[in-house]
């Protein structure tokens, strides 16, 4: 979260500077300069004088952005910009003017534990989880809601080297989402839970697919701090460790590429072992998506509550990054993130998170 002097700064230098232009997905995909960094930081300065109400195209530029962070990565002066959009969406919070998706994204956390208030599973059932309290894995709301495949993928590969685990009765969100949507607080308030739940379970690993969770639990969000005394493994970590242990049959050959997602990438990256994984496995390191890869991937579609705020945009996302991946040659392509593998597959592009990958091609 930024003070207002860093916010302040963080306007003025976006309002002239185009250095992030080619990298900025929204603009690309948007084809308008309001969209840019640039024209984000010229409604936010007329806003931060008085020149510019909080209207509804105003929230429309704010919440069709993707906050992947890498604006940041490429500017010379690593300006925050995600931050500095974040900060401008927590004051349409506070003023009543943000998209009503963003209220009710927030009641379907608080009501059910995901953002799309759906009934939650027995996780116990579907894992297969065996009693070992000092690893707890975290699937994470995605994996557990959009794609329980990921969830008995994981559970599957662990079985087969032979670890066992335990999940937590409830999960609950990470909070992340609702921080980037501008809902601070709450945001703050669900990561807070979620370390709670953790404490209590005793465990001293925690083991999760969900990209989203392995940032906040690694290196937190905002003015979120990780949770301290945990050992944070993203599963491609883990895995990598096992791979000894597991035994996989060649398949047919396949051009497979690999997507990194945003948290991965810049936030909290974790860029070898899930490539060494797929290399594992195919006996060839995975194509790269163009330029566009590891520190510099481009997002999904996925990022920033974008799927909800603006789900025609996060569909052009995921179609842009699928044809990147086709332009590379790509016949597959594997992601570390049920979130981004869900987006993606929407592109109607053979798509697997990371776990499901693996296991089909277990001996």
């Amino acid at each position: 979260m930024l003070t207002n002097a860093d916010q302040s700064l963080a306007v003025r230098s976006c309002r002239y500077c185009p250095m992030c232009h080619h990298a900025d997905l929204t603009v690309t995909l948007q084809r308008r300069e309001t969209y840019s960094a640039r024209g984000r930081g010229l409604l936010l300065f007329a806003a931060e004088r008085g020149n510019c109400v909080a209207d509804a195209e105003l929230a429309d530029v704010l919440y069709g952005f993707f906050a992947d962070g890498l604006c940041r990565h490429v500017c010379a002066g690593h300006i925050p910009h995600d931050e500095m959009v974040i900060d401008a969406r927590r004051g349409l919070v506070a003023a009543s003017r943000a998209p009503e998706i963003v209220a009710r994204v927030r009641a379907n956390i608080e009501k059910t534990g995901n953002p799309w208030g759906e009934e939650e599973p027995d996780l116990v059932a579907l894992a297969g989880a065996r009693s070992r309290r000092d690893i707890v894995v975290y699937f994470g709301p995605a994996a557990r809601i959009r794609r329980p495949r990921s969830v008995t993928a994981l559970a599957a590969l662990l079985k087969a080297a032979d670890v066992g685990f335990s999940v937590l009765k409830e999960e609950s969100d990470p909070g992340l989402l609702l921080y980037q949507l501008g809902e601070a607080e709450a945001g703050a308030q669900a990561a807070r839970a979620l370390a709670s739940k953790i404490a209590q379970s005793s465990a001293k690993t925690i083991v999760t697919p969900d990209a989203d969770a392995y940032r906040t639990l690694k290196v937190g969000f905002g003015e979120v701090p990780p949770p301290s005394g945990l050992e944070v493994w993203h599963a491609s970590e883990f895995l990598a460790d096992l791979v000894g242990g597991l035994e996989f049959r060649q398949p047919a050959p396949s051009r497979v590429a690999y997507h990194d997602s945003c948290a991965l990438a810049r936030f909290a990256p974790c860029l070898e072992p899930p490539r060494a994984l797929v290399q594992a496995v195919i006996d060839r390191a995975p194509l790269e998506i163009g330029a566009w890869s590891r520190e510099l991937a481009h997002c999904s579609g996925e990022c920033g509550g974008v799927p909800f705020t603006n789900p025609t945009l996060s569909r052009k996302a995921a179609e842009q990054r699928i044809s990147e991946a086709r332009e590379a040659g790509a016949e597959l392509v594997v992601t570390g993130s049920p979130a981004a593998a869900t987006v993606l597959e929407g592109a109607r592009f053979p798509v697997r998170e990371l776990s499901e990958f693996l296991v089909e091609s277990l001996a």
